[in-house]
């Protein structure tokens, strides 16, 4: 699927409540075919959305080098290779989560990293897998964002039923109302060791907008468990959740610019938010 898009400030075009599969890697996956937006230079790279948020491959401007991103947290299949599915969020020892010497887990709205635009929050997950053909491949699984207050809850949650209720405010969530959305990963295109494999564009928007610059953002990310093809469970190596160390670009992908929107009637609505003016969709 090929889509060609311009931004602006204050309007969105987005699909509907059906469950959406980005396709992230460069291959078709059971039918999906690898999902492509064409920036307002014309040039093309692998992103899609998912209830509102802009997933897209590293290829953005500033990203690349591990020495510009701030490391929250790991996370590893339990009981190693064969237990695909991980999950956890950035507190240490809860679920799948391991915190290495280097990471600093405690995330504040004081932290967080807008795009160049001004008009989205970036979060990174890199998923470390092997780069050999049946190995490359791993499912983002699901993505949630609560933002807490000051100080953590008196016990932190350890399953996700109780992380909905405990952790604070939802702010985004990749799988709303029941759906199970997926984002399709291939460690393979990822620019160099540490650079990310996909970032997350959310918008501010989805944010308090008066929050304690102090308030902890807590960070919930679940990877493995896309069984549509073969492969895409989590290897035996750590996948690793990040922000950015400085703003950068998505690609091109900037506020201001206009065109007059052809979209498909059928699959597309407007909401009030941070996206998309134009957009023009056609199979490949």
């Amino acid at each position: 699927m090929k889509i060609t898009l311009t931004l602006v400030a204050g309007l969105s075009l987005a699909t509907g409540a059906q469950a959406v599969i980005v396709n992230l890697t460069d291959v078709t996956i059971a039918g999906n075919a690898p999902d492509i937006l064409t920036n307002t230079s014309n040039v093309d790279f692998h992103g899609g959305f998912i209830n509102g948020a802009l997933f897209r491959d590293p290829s953005v401007d500033g990203s690349a080098g591990s020495g510009t991103f701030r490391d929250l947290y790991r996370l590893s299949p339990p009981q190693g290779k064969g237990n695909e599915v991980e999950s956890g969020y950035n507190r240490p020892g809860i679920m799948d989560t391991d915190i290495p010497n280097g990471f600093d887990y405690e995330l504040r709205m004081g932290d967080l990293v807008l795009d160049a635009s001004g008009s989205s929050y970036i979060f990174v997950v890199d998923i470390n897998e092997n780069n050999s053909a049946t190995d490359r491949f791993l499912s983002l699984d699901d993505l949630k964002i609560w933002v807490g207050g000051t100080t953590d809850p008196a016990v932190l949650p350890e399953t996700l039923n109780d992380m909905m209720s405990t952790l604070g405010v939802p702010v985004y969530d990749m799988n709303p109302a029941g759906q199970q959305n997926f984002a399709l990963l291939d460690a393979t295109l990822s620019t160099g060791s540490g650079g990310g494999d996909v970032f997350v564009f959310v918008p501010k928007s989805y944010f308090p907008q008066n929050a304690d610059p102090n308030s902890f953002v807590y960070i919930y990310t679940s990877m493995g468990s896309y069984t549509g093809a073969p492969g895409f469970g989590a290897g035996a190596t750590q996948e690793q959740v990040s922000i950015p160390g400085k703003s950068i670009t998505g690609g091109g992908i900037q506020p201001g610019v206009q065109v007059v929107p052809v979209p498909e009637p059928t699959a597309i609505s407007l909401l009030g938010l941070a996206g998309l003016l134009g957009l023009v969709r056609r199979r490949r």
